[in-house]
This record gives C-alpha cells, structure tokens and sequence, in this order.
C-alpha cells in the first residue's frame, strides 16, 4: 500500500497542461508507467510517462484488438525528436502517410528525465478516416501503452499493456 501511495505521488507530477481543460481529466497509473489526459477544444491530450529513454507508444482502438489501431509513436535519439502517427496493420504498423492518409497529431513533444522519458502530444476527439473512432469525452476505447528500450521503431516493446477506458 505504501509504494503505491508513493508511486501516485511520483506521478501525479503534472504532465500535461491543465489550465482551460473543459473536461475532466483521467490517468492510469500500472507500476512506473502513467498516462493521464484532458479534453479541450475538441482535442483529447495525452501524457505518458515511462521508464525508458527508448520510444514510447500510445494507441486508441474501437475494438478490442491490436489491428486498426490508430498511435502515437515517439522516441528522442541523439537530441532528435521522433513522433509519428501510425495505425496497426498488424503484423507491423504504417505511418498513416504510407496509407494515404493524413496525421492528426498535434501538440507532439518527448523529452527525456532522470526516470525515463515523458510523451505529450494532442489527437481529435473525431477521425475523418476512421468514423467508428472516438475519443470524445464519455467514449469508451481500447487503449494501448507500450515502450522498448530501444529507439528503432522496428524493435519490439519491452512492456505492453491494453485498458478498456471511459475517456
């Protein structure tokens, strides 16, 4: 009880920038790793902190799958920061470009501390390209969180986990 008390006092750091949040915000906290988020202006955004200074991921789905997954895909190497927009066309995943297909991400930054590393960025509460998708405030979605330890995006995640959420 104590180190999760502890572990909720480490994380509730702020990640993300609630002033003008119009909506309430939520967080999950799975041992070292959280994601909190806030909705404002029909945008949903998102922090997620890991313990690694490899990339980091985080994923939103209608359906309780891997494939179709629209994510975030981060890592900074080298003081050059890498963010990009994919979509689970398992077994591998494309940038949304490759598909013919526009990124919707904004508000992108990763940065590396002392624990890890912290990803922020800021998506659409609705997708043109994917209408069943929905991160308004009250849907409910398929989330993934992953990291590796490495920076190639073509390495495979050391830690993966999947929630069921109300956002």
């Amino acid at each position: 009880m104590l180190k999760r008390t502890m572990l909720k006092s480490i994380c509730a750091l702020p990640l993300l920038p609630w002033a003008g949040a119009a909506r309430a915000a939520g967080q999950i906290i799975d041992g070292d790793v959280s994601f909190d988020w806030h909705h404002t202006h029909e945008r949903l955004t998102c922090a997620l902190r890991a313990p690694t200074k490899g990339w980091l991921a985080v994923g939103f789905n209608a359906d309780k799958t891997l494939k179709g997954t629209r994510f975030v895909m981060a890592a900074l190497a080298k003081g050059v920061e890498r963010v990009e927009d994919r979509i689970a066309v398992v077994p591998t995943h494309a940038q949304v470009e490759t598909l013919g297909l526009s990124s919707a991400l904004t508000d992108t930054e990763i940065t590396h501390t002392q624990g890890g590393s912290i990803l922020r960025f800021s998506y659409p509460v609705t997708f043109r390209d994917q209408p069943r998708l929905s991160l308004a405030p009250d849907s409910t979605v398929h989330l993934m969180l992953a990291w590796s330890q490495d920076t190639d995006f073509d390495h495979h995640s050391a830690w993966r986990k999947h929630y069921d959420i109300t956002l």
